[in-house]
């Protein structure tokens, strides 16, 4: 697969993701970064959505790892200090000096850029689009990701809550969340009735 192959250093050295909100992205990135840690590959991942809110002269936290992982880059257009940033990120990138792998909501030509020297640069490296998720694809993704946390999904419990709740993966893996800390705080396994127990204590 070309992230794991990115991730070992044996492939490309920049890839793209990009497609709608339900269609894996943040999982596949969190998936990658498990698969760098499991192989002592240094894995820095981060969301830009927060960085933008900090000044990019600050971002220093990427500088001694293997790969750069930067969920919803595109959260950054529009501020000329992180496109430009960025810029030269990927600069970075090609002369060698880390991995990079990033998340787009937008297809590349469509993300809102001022600095168009940015926005090509997105199309450097080789750029995969995400179908959205339907049921079974939805499915797979929370047996994976409750995995990756270190428990079992059954397929019962899979079941319940594609027919009861938002059959979305933002949603669904939001109530996974949920399902892990009760899980833990309960010291029980994952059931329906604890499902039932979960989603009655925490709502939100």
């Amino acid at each position: 697969m070309s992230l794991k192959a990115l991730i070992m250093g044996d492939g490309e050295i920049q890839i793209g993701l990009w497609g709608a909100a339900a269609s894996g992205k943040t999982h596949l990135l969190n998936a990658s970064a498990d698969f760098a840690r499991k192989n002592a590959t240094a894995m820095q991942i981060y969301d830009a959505a927060q960085l933008r809110h900090c000044a990019a002269s600050e971002f220093e936290g990427y500088a001694d790892c293997e790969v750069l992982a930067i969920d919803n880059l595109d959260a950054i257009a529009g501020y000329p200090e992180w496109e430009a940033f960025f810029y030269q990120v990927i600069n970075r990138c090609r002369d060698g000096d880390f991995r990079f792998l990033f998340a787009l909501t937008h297809k590349p030509d469509d993300v809102p850029a001022r600095l168009n020297d940015f926005r090509s640069r997105l199309q450097w490296g080789l750029m995969l689009q995400l179908p959205s998720s339907g049921d079974t694809e939805i499915s797979e993704i929370l047996r994976r990701r409750a995995g990756l946390l270190g428990f079992e999904l059954p397929d019962d419990v899979i079941s319940y809550l594609m027919r009861h709740y938002a059959r979305d993966l933002s949603a669904q893996m939001a109530i996974l969340r949920r399902l892990d800390e009760t899980s833990l705080s309960h010291q029980r396994k994952i059931t329906i009735p604890l499902v039932k127990t979960a989603l009655l204590e925490n709502p939100g």
